[in-house]
């Protein structure tokens, strides 16, 4: 009887200590976290694991296994070389745009107000410049230099590492044609992701901007004022109609590769691109995500619902597949667990009504107990 018990507890602590796995962008991060946490609280699966690796070394992770990494979330789309290792090893996936976002060129709210153009950035910033038919090292040292109405001070900037998904779309807004890099003389300095630590850095240094996700700058705007990029100001209409030239698409890739296995990944993106979730008065938007239009949300969640009717053997394009059974209709894991517990675990506790011994058996189950030796 102690061996059936035992048993029981192995098969629930196997079950629960299945988690989804999530990695990428640290944009994107909050609102994974946030949604892993409703996920588990409306399913009573374990919470995901959600973690904050930057765009590119997430999507690395997750192009490299039809395993774990169950998904990854991005601060910009897939490149073709991504999507190449992603078939190169099998993997196929289905893309989802979760809402948007606008990157925000600040300065400490103290100090004199400057406007900005998309030229102005390039020229400052670029590693290399054009001159005649050739590129040369960036020359310019203070804003003046770029532009003769702007101050006469020292171009400094705090931004995002190149392993960041925000520093690609960086590139693809102010990018010139000299390379592929901005600077790395002190005028561009590579900063970490914690987009606290850039502020703050900002607030105490003179003559220095920054630059941080829309959010992180409208719980800051008290202390912060953003620049205008070829006047248009960073808002949450001006990021959702495009008109603001900082404005981006976040995305979540999840895998299709054995779907009917891993019902759970096609659940938690059905909660991801709920109206809940991402819609116009969604629980993330309180957290600073823009939403998607009306009919790119329901675009987006008929795509959740029909991710449970694909075939698992797709490509990477995520061709149609015929599930054997609708996903909807799956028996979470923590409820099997939660049978397995009622019908024998929970009567064999009431007859012998003997609770002292229950953590010991826990603690011989998780540690040593399962699958490595008997109970004798």
């Amino acid at each position: 009887m102690w061996k059936a018990f035992l048993t029981l507890l192995c098969l629930q602590e196997s079950l629960a200590a299945s988690s989804l796995r999530i990695v990428g962008s640290s944009t994107v991060f909050p609102f994974a976290a946030t949604v892993a946490e409703h996920f588990h609280y409306k399913t009573n699966e374990p919470t995901p694991i959600v973690e904050s690796t930057g765009t590119g070394a997430g999507v690395k992770l997750f192009c490299g296994s039809t395993g774990s990494p169950d998904g990854v979330v991005a601060s910009r789309p897939m490149t073709e070389s991504e999507k190449e290792r992603c078939e190169a090893h099998h993997v196929t996936y289905q893309e989802f745009k979760i809402g948007q976002d606008g990157l925000v060129i600040f300065q400490n709210k103290r100090e004199d107000s400057i406007a900005l153009t998309l030229k102005d950035l390039t020229e400052a910033l670029d590693e290399k410049t054009v001159e005649g038919s050739s590129c040369i090292l960036n020359p310019h040292k203070t804003w003046k230099d770029v532009q003769a109405n702007l101050p006469n001070d020292p171009i400094r900037v705090l931004g995002p590492a190149p392993t960041s998904g925000t520093y690609d779309i960086l590139r693809e807004k102010i990018g010139g044609t000299c390379g592929p890099y901005f600077r790395h003389d002190g005028a561009y300095i590579e900063a970490p992701t914690n987009e606290n630590l850039i502020i703050q850095k900002v607030l105490n240094a003179s003559h220095t901007l920054g630059i941080v996700t829309f959010s992180y700058y409208e719980k800051n705007k008290d202390r912060l004022n953003a620049l205008p990029i070829n006047g248009v100001e960073p808002t949450m209409d001006s990021i959702h109609n495009g008109t603001y030239p900082l404005s981006r698409d976040l995305y979540l890739y999840i895998k299709t590769n054995n779907i009917n296995e891993n019902p759970s990944r096609a659940i938690f993106v059905r909660e991801f691109m709920s109206t809940a979730a991402i819609g116009v008065t969604g629980y993330l938007k309180a957290k600073g995500l823009i939403p998607l239009n009306e009919r790119e949300q329901k675009e987006m969640y008929q795509r959740a619902i029909d991710i449970g009717n694909k075939n698992s053997s797709s490509s990477t394009k995520s061709r149609p597949y015929g599930a054997e059974k609708p996903v909807v209709n799956y028996k979470s894991k923590a409820v099997i667990a939660s049978e397995a517990k009622q019908s024998g675990a929970a009567a064999f506790l009431d007859r012998f009504a003997i609770d002292s011994v229950i953590p010991r058996l826990l603690r011989f189950a998780r540690n040593d107990g399962c699958g490595i030796r008997s109970l004798k």
